[in-house]
């Protein structure tokens, strides 16, 4: 049987719960099912769902534009992607994505793009901009011929 890991309490209920995050000043809210102990109140969630909440968040900063280097550092850990691995697919140090997610350096506008685009690529259930910087990163020799694709009649 499963039980409360703060109280060791067995009398748990499944619940939805309105969760929030704030990010720059803005403040985004979700439904999401979690277990309640009904002992001492302690409530867990399932790490898909946080994963998935996180996700939506950052989309939606992706979408609208993101104008923050809170947002910036909030799209990439909702990606899952290390700074360091993030530099390296910018193909800038990783002190620079420090930097920029702190404040120190302003944000600038092609890294934004790629990683808002990097965030509604995973929405999507594509990888197309992570495979062209990573591509690029380590060129393979084109093809000495390039079919091309039929011609609609």
């Amino acid at each position: 049987m499963k039980r409360c890991h703060a109280c060791r309490g067995e009398d748990l209920a499944t619940v939805t719960v309105e969760l929030e995050r704030k990010i720059a000043g803005r403040t985004f809210k979700a439904v999401i099912p979690a277990t309640r102990c009904r002992k001492c109140g302690e409530e867990t969630y399932a790490a898909p769902d946080l994963e998935a909440f996180d996700l939506a968040v950052a989309g939606e900063l992706a979408s609208h534009g993101v104008a923050s280097a809170e947002d910036f550092s909030f799209m990439r850990r909702a990606l899952g992607v290390l700074a360091r691995d993030l530099a390296e697919l910018l193909d800038v140090a990783p002190e620079t994505v420090s930097r920029w997610e702190h404040g120190k350096l302003p944000l600038e506008r092609g890294p934004v793009a790629l990683l808002s685009a990097m965030v509604l690529d995973r929405l999507e259930g594509r990888t197309t901009t992570v495979d062209r910087l990573r591509a690029m990163l380590h060129p393979v020799p084109l093809p000495k011929v390039v079919r091309l694709p039929p011609r609609a009649a």
